[in-house]
């Protein structure tokens, strides 16, 4: 390993263990590596977005705000296009799975897709994720898939599905329904 590499990954080291550093972390008490920190974190997305999918009337999955904005089965779509697209390598898949957001118009074939098969692609999306991260861990962390590092990768899909979820919020919102993330919250 380079002496950027060492020094990278002492910082990566160190901002890991600072974000586990919480009420429950005591003295004495080794954090979890980064990676499983970062899939801690892809978890949580991971199960507001599909809580979501699952809540999202099928009615309604053509629907978009404004006509400038994906319809939320084009978003669920793109979703699902992330996760195969950051995941596919890591997971061992010699080639990207097909696109499901096909063009940036109503004739997406995402907005062809039932819920069931939109859900169905967004678990399958998830797995091969979860295969991603299962093939990473901090022995091999910092070597370069694509412009990337294997973590660097992980945490971008993450910070991008998370991203997602903000527009997945407001899609809820705006059709009167609470997301999974405030839905167990007291007085929401």
């Amino acid at each position: 390993m380079t002496k950027a590499g060492v020094i990278v990954a002492g910082c990566l080291a160190l901002a890991a263990g600072l974000m586990a550093q919480g009420p429950g972390m005591g003295q004495g008490q080794a954090p979890p590596s980064l990676v499983a920190e970062v899939q801690t974190m892809y978890n949580t997305v991971r199960g507001y977005v599909t809580k979501a999918v699952e809540q999202f009337p099928e009615d309604k999955y053509t629907w978009a705000p404004t006509p400038q904005v994906r319809s939320w089965a084009r978003l669920v779509g793109h979703i699902v296009d992330d996760q195969n697209g950051a995941c596919f390598a890591l997971a061992g898949l010699p080639e990207r799975p097909a696109r499901l957001e096909t063009e940036d118009t109503p004739n997406s074939a995402a907005n062809k897709m039932t819920k069931a098969q939109l859900q169905k692609a967004l678990v399958d999306g998830f797995a091969l994720c979860e295969k991603a991260f299962a093939a990473v861990n901090t022995s091999n962390m910092l070597e370069r898939q694509g412009m990337r590092s294997k973590i660097g990768l992980l945490m971008f899909n993450t910070s991008h599905t998370n991203e997602h979820y903000g527009n997945v919020v407001t899609y809820m919102r705006l059709q009167n329904m609470v997301p999974p993330s405030t839905a167990g919250r007291t007085g929401m």
